[in-house]
């Protein structure tokens, strides 16, 4: 009896490790055929198991596929909710845009098969409606923080400069994912060079005192 209650914690330990084994292999074959290409048995062989192994976890792709874009999107949303805090602490525009933008690139970096299951509505309409809200919200919580930052501009170039900073972060995105090495050091380096130069005449120096 009591073997097999010391076993027992093991087997779901080694349950939770062969899920976490699929899940990662999943992410490499959605990031590198999609989703409708991707298939079971190449997200088994990817995991080195046979398809009935991942079968006793998940029952077919779209399954793998809300577990993955799960942990996707609450990752994301406290993401969103750790950059755009209240108070951010940052003495200078440049300080801001690191802040803001190393911590996205970071994600997409370390979730590749984002765009793979949420652009190709792979996911169920709860979860795409999580990520839709969260992209949709982007700007006005860039508008939040750029307010903060300068309360004494104009609403409206405030406004105007959130989305469009919003719009070049998701221009400069995929050439950034694409590159590797230098490459993408330097992409990154031309991305904040465009946003540092467009946001200074709007945004100055920073004009409330750092928290």
């Amino acid at each position: 009896m009591g073997g097999e209650r010391t076993s027992e914690p093991r087997r779901q330990e080694r349950g939770v490790r062969r899920m976490e084994s699929l899940l990662r292999a999943a992410e490499d074959v959605f990031a590198d055929f999609g989703y409708d290409r991707a298939t079971t048995n190449l997200i088994a062989a990817r995991a080195g198991v046979s398809p009935g192994t991942l079968y006793q976890f998940y029952r077919n792709k779209e399954a793998v596929a809300e577990a993955l874009a799960e942990r996707y999107a609450g990752e994301f949303e406290a993401l969103h909710a750790r950059v755009f805090r209240e108070g951010i602490a940052t003495a200078t525009l440049s300080d801001l845009i690191d802040a803001t933008i190393d911590p996205f690139l970071t994600f997409h970096r370390r979730a590749p098969a984002f765009e793979a299951l949420f652009l190709s509505a792979a996911v169920s309409p709860e979860l795409s409606g999580r990520i839709q809200f969260l992209h949709d919200t982007a700007a006005s919580r860039v508008l939040a923080l750029f307010e903060r930052w300068t309360p004494g501009a104009k609403q409206d170039d405030l406004r105007w400069a959130a989305e469009t900073a919003v719009v070049v972060f998701r221009g400069f995105l995929p050439a950034i994912k694409q590159a590797t090495g230098a490459k993408r050091t330097r992409a990154i380096r031309e991305l904040k060079t465009v946003l540092t130069r467009y946001l200074e005449p709007i945004l100055g120096p920073r004009t409330t005192p750092t928290s």
